[in-house]
């Protein structure tokens, strides 16, 4: 009896031994992420690893090693990214069903995606109070999250204080006051909130990013960048802060709920195919339009099915910057069947210098102005690219009120 005591003590022991090495292995695997989100967000180090540590049981349940979710973070009614199904605590007609979990792509995600629920804006009734403690309150953090209902189990908050002191984790929450010290990456290069829109991944645009600088804060290349957007027209073009700017390629077909968007002054497909995910491309052939082709305002933009009516589209003759003439009629730039091309005036971006017989018109001041004439194929979105300007500055030089171009119209782009 005594001898089967020691055995399992022994079993008991070394068990004990595995798991707090693969606690300590776990620790120092993701410690500079968990620091890294702390400067960005304030939700403290300590915190994030011991949840981390308990909700993947470090890193090998079956949520983190199949879906790269650490946390434990379920789909939720706003959810439209990738997701797991397991058994949890979610009961129907008196059954245990399967939980809706969000599935990240990396583990990086999950641990930024934690942070963006606890400091989302609309649970700020549930988790808000949580920001007014002391980044180094790891107690009060852990306490507050149980309160709070994170978890179900009613010793949530004392695990995660056992962690927290058994590995010394709150030396990490140090670094929140003491940044200049941390081995995480600097404030400013900390990682950005992820988030999916149509099962895309995407991100926010900071003040002062541009195309550069989010390829290398995501580990993509710049091509990549405006590739996925198609209003990123230059690698140092200033983005607004708050945009979206996609990671990935936006989808051919909308998974939302919503079947329609009712087309608003000032708006374009350009921006609901940025708003709802869609590739550009994709949205116009659904609704029947040409990809230059203009809809005019107070109509649906198909995002399901087809339109029960023809999209009525900018008249080209009231566009700015077009004339009617005694000539031959416009042609939109992307169905020039009718008007041969005009010779080209285009001008190379790197060297500023027109081709021999390029027209320079003068401002009232003398001074030249450089244009391109709209040639069979030229979209502004192309245009705009190829000179290294984006499109909404195109729109202003040229007083244009749509995206409507046609060939042989004279475009300033200098």
């Amino acid at each position: 009896m005594l001898r089967n005591i020691l055995i399992i003590s022994i079993f008991l022991i070394g068990l004990d031994f595995l798991v707090a090495q693969d606690q300590a292995e776990y620790i120092r695997k993701y410690q500079d992420l968990a620091v890294a989100e702390m400067i960005r967000t304030g939700i403290p180090a300590s915190i994030k690893l011991s949840q981390a540590l308990l909700e993947s049981n470090c890193g090998r349940s079956d949520l983190a090693c199949k879906a790269n979710n650490h946390f434990g973070i379920k789909c939720g009614s706003s959810w439209d990214g990738k997701s797991y199904h397991k058994e949890d605590d979610d009961y129907a007609d008196g059954k245990l069903v399967k939980s809706c979990f969000r599935e990240f792509n990396c583990v990086r995600d999950s641990y930024i995606a934690h942070s963006d629920f606890l400091a989302d804006p609309a649970k700020a009734a549930r988790y808000g109070f949580l920001f007014q403690l002391d980044p180094t309150d790891y107690k009060g953090w852990a306490k507050g999250l149980s309160k709070a209902g994170y978890a179900t189990d009613p010793q949530y908050a004392t695990r995660l204080i056992d962690l927290i002191e058994k590995y010394e984790l709150y030396r990490f929450d140090n670094e929140y006051n003491n940044p200049v010290a941390s081995n995480a990456p600097p404030a400013s290069s900390a990682l950005q909130l992820i988030r999916y829109n149509n099962k895309v991944k995407y991100t926010l645009a900071q003040k002062g990013d541009n195309a550069t600088l989010l390829a290398k804060r995501n580990d993509l290349s710049v091509n990549k960048i405006m590739h996925y957007n198609e209003d990123i027209t230059s690698k140092d073009q200033a983005l607004e802060s708050g945009s979206k700017v996609y990671l990935e390629p936006k989808k051919s077909a909308y998974h939302g709920k919503e079947k329609y968007h009712m087309l608003k002054e000032g708006e374009d497909l350009l921006l609901v195919s940025n708003k709802y995910g869609v590739k550009l491309d994709a949205l116009a052939k659904r609704n029947g339009l040409e990809k230059n082709e203009v809809p005019l305002p107070r109509q649906k933009i198909m995002l399901k099915g087809k339109p029960k009516t023809e999209l009525k589209i900018a008249d080209p003759y009231q566009v700015p910057g077009t004339r009617k003439t005694g000539g031959t009629k416009p042609v939109p730039a992307g169905d020039a069947k009718s008007v041969p091309a005009a010779p080209s005036d285009r001008i190379t971006a790197s060297t500023g210098n027109a081709p021999a017989g390029a027209n320079k018109p003068s401002t009232a001041q003398g001074e030249p102005l450089v244009v391109h004439t709209v040639m069979k194929g030229d979209t502004l979105y192309g245009i705009a690219r190829t000179y290294g300007i984006s499109v909404d500055d195109l729109r202003k030089k040229n007083n244009l009120a749509a995206d409507t171009i046609y060939v042989g119209q004279k475009l300033v782009w200098k």
